[in-house]
């Protein structure tokens, strides 16, 4: 019944892509123009020394780790936007002692091979910390790197549990969705509804299995698992898939595929009558990389899509929020040339690089990788849509707000794209599991539970 709506628009990927791609050059990054791979010349430091003359330079350099060249990267503007966003925010208010901040980007490639070298090579540059990597399948060497390295990294990533309990490390932030908490949201809403039975239509990652695994944890017994298919993420073909679940009749959809895949299953299960008989429950489920094709195709199942959201961009009454969703919507214009609309991978990157800066306005005279990780352990902030976010002191995980939503349509004529009719708002920790759910269920597993609380 609720969709995960991780997609990209079928029409604005392409565009998307060609601006992404097309920008990967040598040449200094900046926020001013198309950001570019950086190979700016700056301190000259390498990871394992620890060391970290950023505060010595013209500008206060701060890593990222992007993904401008494989299959996913048909996203990566809506993500790079958040970023520029949060720096310009900054410097607009004077930088940190009249320093500028400055976003230099390495390319991953969404490759975990890639991570160690274009991470060093940020150090290398003078970064104060890193934000990255983009995907959950990067995030376990990335969190092996910044250990080895002891260098801060915050990843934007949806987040699967096993990832935080046995990569854990003090120097290792997480800011984007977790799956545990998503699973609790749906499963809530699963239970309030009275819904009884489920299928799980996902993509291969490990966020997407917790997203299910949690799903039915929560439930419990009495709750039906009426099956189960996880396809890769350049799948296209869902016919086969959707004739099951009709088969099956389950009383809704866990849904936990993004991209080219979620627009093709949004699109065929339309054309087999599947938005008839079930709902979808998700996340970004609201967001204008996951809808705008299907809605400017008038395919979206409006009031069928329930499920997470961070960034509630359509709620006016919010002081600030048409400014700030315009100014969002402008870098994509001024940086990339193409439109972009609010996106939920925009605002982690755009929290994910504010965390970073608010937690150097906390050591401004020491920017060294100990003090800026002692810096982020420590670090809260606000923003317009949530209050206290902060990095759990046991596994760095941050506390959001969340926005759970149906997806329907802006009857004000303002959006072409779902807006959300707001079920529930979930602050800070209501929804992410505690130490003692987090420790039991690594004992369960047999994972080794690190607590971050105590090294």
């Amino acid at each position: 019944m609720k969709k995960l709506l991780s997609v990209t628009l079928a029409m604005t990927m392409a565009v998307s892509l060609t601006a992404c791609t097309g920008t990967v050059n040598s040449g200094t990054a900046t926020t001013g123009a198309a950001p570019a791979e950086g190979t700016t010349s700056g301190t000259e430091t390498t990871a394992a020394s620890g060391k970290n003359d950023a505060a010595s330079g013209d500008t206060i350099k701060i890593g990222v780790l992007t993904d401008r060249s494989s299959a996913a990267a048909a996203t990566v503007t809506w993500a790079e936007a958040g970023a520029i966003l949060a720096v310009n925010e900054a410097n607009e208010a004077g930088g940190l002692d009249g320093k500028m901040f400055e976003l230099v980007y390495r390319d991953t490639a969404s490759d975990s091979a890639n991570v160690a070298q274009k991470a060093t090579e940020l150090v290398n540059e003078g970064c104060i910390a890193i934000l990255g990597p983009k995907s959950d399948g990067e995030a376990p060497t990335g969190a092996t790197w910044a250990e080895e390295n002891k260098f801060p990294m915050v990843t934007p990533c949806t987040m699967n549990t096993r990832v935080t309990v046995e990569n854990a490390s003090r120097y290792m932030f997480s800011c984007g969705f977790v799956a545990w908490p998503i699973a609790k949201m749906n499963a809530k809403y699963a239970a309030d509804q009275g819904y009884t039975s489920a299928f799980f239509i996902g993509n291969d990652g490990g966020a997407s299995g917790d997203s299910r695994d949690f799903f039915y944890r929560e439930l419990g017994d009495g709750f039906t698992n009426m099956g189960s298919n996880q396809v890769s993420s350049n799948s296209t073909e869902f016919s086969t898939i959707i004739s099951s679940v009709v088969g099956k009749d389950p009383d809704v959809i866990i849904g936990a595929v993004a991209g080219p895949n979620f627009v093709s299953l949004v699109n065929q299960g339309a054309q087999f009558g599947l938005w008839n008989n079930c709902d979808y429950l998700g996340w970004y489920t609201c967001d204008s990389t996951n809808t705008t094709a299907l809605a400017e195709a008038g395919n979206y199942p409006y009031g069928k899509v329930h499920g997470v959201q961070l960034w509630p961009f359509w709620l006016d009454d919010i002081e600030g929020n048409a400014e700030f969703v315009q100014a969002y919507s402008d870098i994509g214009k001024e940086n990339y040339n193409t439109e972009i609309g609010p996106s939920d991978m925009g605002y982690t990157w755009y929290v994910g690089v504010k965390a970073i800066i608010e937690a150097a306005k906390t050591t401004a005279a020491d920017l060294s990788p100990e003090a800026m990780t002692t810096a982020l352990s420590n670090v809260h902030f606000s923003t317009l849509y949530g209050e206290d976010l902060y990095f759990r002191d046991f596994d760095h995980v941050m506390a959001h707000a969340y926005y759970y939503v149906t997806a329907v349509e802006d009857t004000t004529g303002k959006w072409s794209i779902p807006v959300g009719d707001i079920y529930a708002v979930y602050e800070g920790n209501e929804m992410l599991p505690t130490k003692e759910e987090v420790q039991k269920y690594a004992e369960e597993m047999g994972y080794a539970f690190m607590d971050l609380s105590i090294q």
